[in-house]
């Protein structure tokens, strides 16, 4: 196991040993459904504003853990075989091609992926730069997602945009932050930006005890949504 894949198991085991296995469970934890399916939406959004032929267009998932995030690409009509997916997490890729074996899954480092340059049309990740608290790690993976799009390609990024008051485990990508790992203006150009869950705690709260106002929040305290989703286009 390499420190990089070491950093990463750690950060896992923190989390679920803080928050319980329920945490994100869509059964067990009523908390969690508005959560997701705003997250979704945004995901949703996001590609129909894209040129895209789904049919034909090949999907890099970045840090696809256990693959659950690949099923959305499939649901919109993507190809199966078209739809790829890393993490540098083994255990997480044996359980994803356990569980999606018709999705092309491969255990290797983000930061030196093996795919050849302009291989996708679109190149995504969710809620992985949060994670990664060193810049310096986390624009080789930027540049490494962005090498591998398609000229005039498409990268999406969703991820939360706050940092989390006294937890030193999370970096937000912040639109500032975004701007500089993915070279904004010069390899790269946003184009929009979606907006997704809400910030946790109101979130979680209105998704258990007042669902029917999640979205209108969302919609009225823009200020309240923690997580957004970019659409980068290569330049």
């Amino acid at each position: 196991m390499t420190r990089s894949d070491h950093n990463t198991e750690e950060w896992y085991n923190r989390y679920y040993e803080k928050k319980g296995c329920n945490r994100n469970d869509l059964l067990r934890n009523p908390g969690v459904l508005f959560q997701y399916l705003s997250h979704e939406a945004s995901i949703v959004s996001a590609v129909r504003a894209m040129n895209l032929t789904r049919e034909l267009a090949k999907v890099l998932d970045v840090g696809c853990g256990g693959g659950g995030g690949t099923e959305i690409f499939m649901r919109m009509g993507f190809e199966p075989g078209n739809i790829y997916g890393i993490d540098i997490l083994e255990d997480r890729v044996k359980e994803a091609v356990k569980k999606r074996p018709n999705i092309n899954f491969q255990h290797a480092d983000a930061s030196q992926m093996l795919f050849e340059d302009e291989a996708f049309d679109l190149v995504y990740e969710s809620t992985m730069f949060v994670q990664i608290l060193d810049d310096n790690l986390a624009r080789k993976i930027a540049s490494e997602m962005i090498r591998v799009t398609k000229r005039r390609g498409y990268l999406m990024l969703a991820d939360w945009r706050y940092n989390r008051p006294g937890n030193s485990e999370y970096k937000a990508l912040s639109k500032k932050r975004m701007t500089k790992l993915f070279d904004i203006g010069t390899r790269c150009q946003l184009l929009k930006t979606f907006k997704g869950s809400l910030i946790p705690p109101v979130g979680r709260f209105l998704s258990q005890r007042i669902p029917s106002v999640y979205f209108l929040l969302q919609a009225l305290l823009p200020a309240l949504v923690g997580q957004v989703t970019y659409v980068l286009q290569k330049q």
